[in-house]
């Protein structure tokens, strides 16, 4: 595939392995040696290989539920009436603080961290001084996703400690609340994200997501789409996202310098 049209079809033998690079509905976009190309998930193992993937999650997420029974029991507390994956009850934000861009409007109420074992909300004063929103959508049943994950945390603490003004707001695609959970916490995802129930309905961040994952758009604070993965029907990944961030970030700071504390 070039541009996002079909230049030709490619024969390949049983058991012949490709590197999967996307996910949409019903397709595997995927690279073989030098060519890029989709097939068709279902003439591959794929969905094997995702539900496995999804079969581990799910029983280290009642791993963990089981654990914290257990050291409720001992310590003679009460039985944990929720799931290990349930978000942790909403708590007052800073009564001074609304939002005030389309961003912020929009996230309202929605954003959760790790903390721990829960998901707990993020106080929306967390998000008064960014500038720039990286929307990540992916799910810990995707192999590509997985990868590109290992890479963004670090550079998530990168980015933030220079620019301050950037904020990485993860969308999950994992089956379930448990599936989420444990996504972020073997990822080390300690970033906020989008609540887990609150995504189904929530269009008006879904709208920026393409048709495959893992998927990376940066907007600015009034949602304005500065770069994307989805380019012209063509898939170029969140790595060119990446390198775009950091071009723009640094263009911003050019011309809005720090102030230094005295």
């Amino acid at each position: 595939m070039r541009a996002g049209k079909i230049t030709g079809t490619v024969g390949l033998a049983a058991g012949t392995k490709l590197e999967v690079i996307a996910v949409e509905e019903e397709w595997a976009r995927v690279r073989f040696r030098s060519l890029e190309g989709r097939v068709p998930v279902a003439k591959t193992d794929f969905l094997q290989q995702v539900e496995s993937a999804a079969a581990k999650v799910e029983a280290e997420a009642a791993a963990v539920a089981k654990q914290l029974e257990v050291r409720a029991a001992e310590g003679g507390a009460m039985k944990p009436q929720t799931s290990v994956a349930q978000v942790a009850p909403n708590k007052p934000v800073a009564a001074d603080y609304a939002p005030t861009t389309v961003i912020e409007r929009m996230l309202a109420g929605k954003p959760v961290r790790l903390d721990g074992t829960a998901l707990r909300p993020v106080a929306a004063d967390r998000r008064a001084r960014v500038k720039f929103y990286a929307i990540y959508f992916s799910a810990g049943w995707c192999p590509p996703c997985r990868e590109f994950t290992a890479g963004f945390v670090d550079v998530y603490g990168k980015i933030r400690e220079i620019y301050p003004e950037f904020e990485a707001v993860p969308v999950s695609r994992d089956k379930s609340p448990a599936e989420m959970l444990a996504y972020m916490r073997d990822d080390r995802m300690a970033r906020p994200a989008v609540r887990w129930d609150a995504i189904k309905g929530f269009g008006e961040i879904n709208h920026y997501a393409g048709s495959g994952i893992p998927c990376l758009v940066l907007v600015d604070a009034e949602g304005k789409v500065l770069s994307d993965s989805h380019r012209w029907g063509r898939y170029v990944g969140p790595d060119q996202v990446l390198d775009d961030a950091w071009k723009i970030l640094r263009d911003f700071r050019r011309k809005n310098p720090r102030v230094k504390s005295s």
